[in-house]
């Protein structure tokens, strides 16, 4: 009975354990803890089964059944994760807190203390460190293509070295600089610190856009600012490790022209050259069936490129840390083309006492470098990108030899000239014969003090240093051809080029921020010095009889023989400058309840660049938002997240010119009177010269909506005044031209951004974002009253009414089907097969594409990564002037290689064809003009990241990565060049640009 007893009792707990553990149904709302919005999306999981969960719907609600006594586990990406017990309860609210790593950034928009960028007036676009970093290319700029709305950047070359070019928001002047302003941790910088810089030593970068957050750099920020941030020790933060590196290859972009081969262009000659004869070298090479493939032969198929660096960040009570060494490596994929890159950065931050906080920052570059850019290049087959598309490919790079029996083979042996007849050269000789190197290093340091005497009042000092040394070395040797078409040497060479520049920075403010209840206050002074030198000179000498000695003083070149030396080099010569600013500037920012928010600045600038009687203007700003979300009326449509209206108004600067414009320039003249030099006034003075200033009107609103869509639209109209150009002058006044300031320029667009957050779950996330930009462009004012200025021997012509960068040129009207020769459309629309130049009109197709833009693809799951970058232009137009010579049957009757499209020249009446007869000779006209619009796949990533579990195993990896990148891996064009990214309004013999593939690894201690 005991027994029995015993089990009965046993099967009554058991069956109250099972009453009270019954599954109940559990419902609520999960939202924002600090603004009490409702989350959609939220993992709502059973604690200890991962399999029973729910995900909150677009009111943020849940259902879920779950044990009674089970514990509950809600996950939402960009928030703290929370445990809640049940307990029995059937409802159950949630409140998440957003995770300190995910806490709102932080942008310095001017001078100051930094801001929240949901605070910030002005129009501002942040890209994170993770665009930046890992990416195979010794040029960081490059990563921000497509990135920004509004913001173009075009890399126009593969050489290693390459500087991005960029705009923001239209061409702001015709003969100024269109470079943003850069400014690095608030030092204004040159534009090359893209490439001094180890990109993986950059925190952020801040694209600002409109006067409310430029107009305080005043003179120098007519074309927007780019901030960049460098990373620094967290607070907090124990001591951590990073240490990375990649390897990868490059490969040259595809080349879209058709080129002919050796049996097509035998076949053109024949057909259209009755005295076309084929030396002995020729006859055999077409027996042997030789057909070079010249891309192949000169550019490299894998050229390495590869990076290794090591940061070291941490903080204490009362200083932050951050070092890094970093290298990086690139061998271009034309010969003599590659560039070493050692960097050493360092930022320092201590607060000495409650009212006493120091710093330093320095950033160490040193690079050795080999360009493509080889000596008496010109458009020749000197040129390699020439040489691929213009030399024969019946001609081989390589001897043809004979085998025991008599019959000819194509050795491995490559010959120093391709064919002595033809006078063919092979480039990778002659590089041999010219060799260059150069060599930079680039100092940025930057220290500060800042005193905190009372609440809320700061003082600060800075000052900054930017210091550039360079040395270029050149040399030809004694052997070699001189020129394609000249059977002789040259004249030995070796050339000597130095330089150096300084650019001191002193930046004092003066910062006070109080609050009056609800109302918030910013009042900010400064002033601030600059003060920049360069020092260059550069000198050559000839005449060496033994290469060995090969010193500049051993050199035997007396000038004024007349010889071949007088020609090729040139006498020693130096350059100074020196440009100075003074400025003072202020800023008032006001919020009330972070509701409304005002913002006015106002900067004074004065330049050494500019006329004796216009050194000083004014620039300011004043810009208002509204945060709409905080009002009552909305507070509960919970759909909206978040809803601002912006709008602000000011003018800026552009300064971008070179040195003494406004200023005569003292020229030395020919024999004049009894064989002495005489000297004169060469350049006219202009006290007069002074800013462009620029106009510019920001309207925008920003959303979030169903907490997964973000949306920001911003319209704008700037207006260029002043433009600074050089003016050409009446040949009476004994000077050809002069710098002035004449006519006006408007820029009026929108930017748009969206943001799509496609899937927000536990463990997976998938995110698109989108920008888009339109900016119309047109001249509104020209120099003395002119409607018009054509701007000779470049297709461009700046008329009044249309914008700047149209085309300029004669239209072809086809070819005529009765005899094959070119028309073309005269001045009144006229059909005529006399070509002239006065035809040239005004084609509706622009060098600066219009429209523009970016689309970014994030796909997260768990450890894994994959992100593509994708940009875009449209409506941009280049002269494909390649296209000039491969489409000229002359030139390749001339013994040099052409475009399969003369295969489809006119040969008899009735023949209907794009191509003339090859008996119309060919002009410089549209039909070279090409639409250079592409999407192109910028960079493609995929990542893993290990579990942290797994690596804290280990006991000192905290995190393990491995990734692998693509450059360029695809474009979409109609362009038939090599590369419609080029920024030029006309391409020939262009280095293109590379695609790139890497992999890499990093850990983290």
């Amino acid at each position: 009975m005991k027994k029995i007893r015993l089990i009965l009792a046993g099967l009554f707990m058991m069956m109250t354990s099972v009453a009270f553990a019954q599954n109940i149904n559990v419902t609520g709302t999960v939202t924002d803890a600090s603004t009490g919005e409702t989350i959609i999306g939220a993992a709502v999981v059973l604690n200890g089964d991962n399999t029973v969960y729910a995900y909150t719907d677009a009111f943020g609600e849940y259902s879920l059944q779950v044990p009674s006594d089970g514990v509950l586990r809600v996950e939402f990406t960009g928030y703290k994760t929370v445990e809640i017990p049940v307990n029995g309860k059937t409802v159950i609210d949630i409140q998440l807190d957003i995770a300190a790593e995910m806490l709102e950034d932080v942008v310095v928009v001017g001078y100051g203390s930094a801001r929240k960028i949901s605070s910030v007036v002005g129009s501002a676009s942040t890209v994170k460190k993770q665009v930046m970093m890992n990416r195979p290319s010794a040029n960081a700029g490059d990563a921000l293509q497509g990135q920004v709305s509004g913001l173009q950047v075009f890399t126009s070359s593969g050489e290693p070295t390459e500087q991005s070019s960029m705009r923001l928001r239209g061409v702001n002047s015709i003969s100024a600089g269109t470079t943003p302003l850069i400014v690095l941790d608030g030092a204004p910088v040159s534009q090359a610190v893209f490439s001094a810089l180890n990109s993986n030593d950059i925190e952020s970068v801040v694209v600002m856009k409109d006067a409310s957050s430029t107009a305080i750099y005043g003179s120098r920020a007519a074309n927007g600012v780019i901030y960049i941030t460098t990373k620094k020790g967290k607070s907090g933060e124990k001591p951590v490790v990073n240490l990375r590196g990649n390897y990868g290859i490059s490969t040259v972009v595809d080349h879209k022209m058709d080129l002919m081969n050796s049996e097509e262009w035998f076949t053109f000659n024949e057909t259209y050259n009755p005295y076309f004869w084929m030396t002995p070298s020729m006859q055999l090479s077409r027996e042997m069936g030789i057909d070079t493939d010249w891309l192949k032969y000169y550019f490299k198929e894998t050229a390495p490129v590869w990076s290794a660096d090591i940061s070291v960040s941490g903080s204490s009570e009362k200083s932050d840390y951050y070092f890094s060494l970093g290298t990086f490596s690139q061998e271009g994929t034309l010969p003599n083309s590659e560039v070493q890159r050692y960097t050493f950065r360092m930022n320092l931050n201590t607060r000495a006492t409650d009212w006493l906080k120091l710093g330093a920052s320095l950033n160490l570059t040193y690079q050795n470098y080999d360009t493509a850019g080889f000596t008496n290049v010109g458009n020749s087959y000197f040129n390699p990108v020439n040489a691929v598309n213009w030399t024969p490919t019946y001609i081989s790079p390589y001897e043809i030899l004979y085998d025991a029996d008599g019959n000819p083979y194509v050795s491995d042996i490559e010959k120093d000239f391709f064919v002595e007849t033809e006078a063919y050269y092979n480039t990778f000789y002659l590089q041999d014969l010219q060799p260059s190197n150069q060599n930079q290093a680039r100092l940025m340091g930057t220290t500060y003090i800042e005193l905190n005497p009372v609440k809320g009042l700061t003082l600060r000092a800075q000052q900054n240093l930017e210091a550039i040394d360079y040395r270029g070395s050149s040399y030809v040797k004694p052997e070699g051809p001189f020129a394609p078409d000249q059977q002789t040497t040259f004249d030995t060479q070796r050339s000597e080029s130095f330089s150096r520049s300084y650019k001191f920075t002193f930046t004092n403010t003066i910062e006070y921020a109080f609050d009056v209840k609800k109302n918030n206050f910013n009042i900010l002074l400064g002033q601030e010095s600059i003060y920049n030198e360069d020092h260059s000179f550069s000198v050559s000498e000839g005449g060496f009889y033994d290469w060995r000695l090969n010193m500049l003083g051993q050199g035997n070149h007396t000038w004024g023989t007349g010889s071949i030396s007088d020609y090729w080099l040139t006498p020693p010569g130096e350059s100074r400058s020196e440009v100075s600013y003074n400025s003072y500037f202020a800023r008032v920012s006001y919020n009330y309840g972070e509701k409304y928010y005002v913002d006015a600045s106002w900067r004074m600038d004065g330049s050494s660049l500019f006329g004796i009687d216009h050194q000083y203007a004014n620039f300011y700003s004043i810009g208002a938002m509204w945060d709409l979300k905080r009002e009552s009326f909305l507070q509960s449509a919970s759909w909206i997240q978040d809803l601002r209206l912006k709008a602000s108004y000011g003018t800026t600067g552009n300064s971008s010119i070179d040195n003494y414009l406004s200023q005569s320039y003292v020229a030395a003249y020919g024999p004049t009177y009894n064989g002495q030099i005489a000297w004169g006034i060469g350049t006219p003075p202009n006290p007069d010269l002074t800013w462009e200033t620029v106009e510019n009107l920001n309207i925008g609103v920003s959303a979030r909506l169903w907490n997964f869509l973000n949306v920001t639209v911003e319209f704008y109209n700037k207006v260029t005044h002043d433009l600074l150009m050089s003016i050409p002058y009446s040949y009476t006044t004994g000077y050809t031209a002069g710098w002035g300031n004449a006519g006006d320029m408007l820029n009026r667009g929108v930017d748009l951004d969206l943001g799509f957050d496609v899937i927000q779950t536990q463990n997976l996330y998938f995110n698109i974002t989108a920008n888009f930009n339109y900016n119309y462009n047109e001249i509104l004012e020209l120099f003395a009253g002119r409607d018009e200025y054509t701007i000779a021997n470049t297709g461009l012509s700046l008329q009044k009414g249309y914008p700047y960068g149209e085309f300029f040129i004669p239209r072809s009207a086809g070819v005529d089907p009765l005899d094959g020769m070119q028309m073309w459309y005269d001045d009144k629309g006229n059909i005529t097969k006399e070509f002239s130049e006065e035809f040239a009109v005004m084609t509706g197709k622009q060098r600066y594409a219009p429209w523009s833009g970016g689309i970014q693809f994030n796909f997260q799951y768990k450890g894994l990564y994959i992100g593509a970058d994708f940009s875009w232009v449209l409506d941009k137009w280049s002269l494909n002037n390649d296209r000039y010579f491969l489409t000229n049957p002359l030139f390749v009757l001339n013994n040099a290689n052409g475009s399969t499209d003369l295969l489809r020249a006119w040969k008899q009446p009735g023949d209907i064809t794009d191509v003339p007869s090859i008996e119309s000779v060919r002009q410089f006209d549209d039909t070279l003009l090409e639409n250079a619009s592409f999407l192109r796949l910028k960079n493609l990533q995929i990542g893993y990241e290990f579990p942290k579990k797994w690596m804290e195993r280990t006991g000192f990896i905290s995190g393990f990565r491995i990734y692998a990148i693509a450059r360029n891996l695809f474009t979409i064009t109609g362009y038939t060049g090599y590369d419609p990214e080029v920024d030029s309004h006309l391409q020939m013999g262009v280095y293109p640009n590379s695609r790139q593939f890497t992999v890499g690894a990093e850990f983290t201690f």
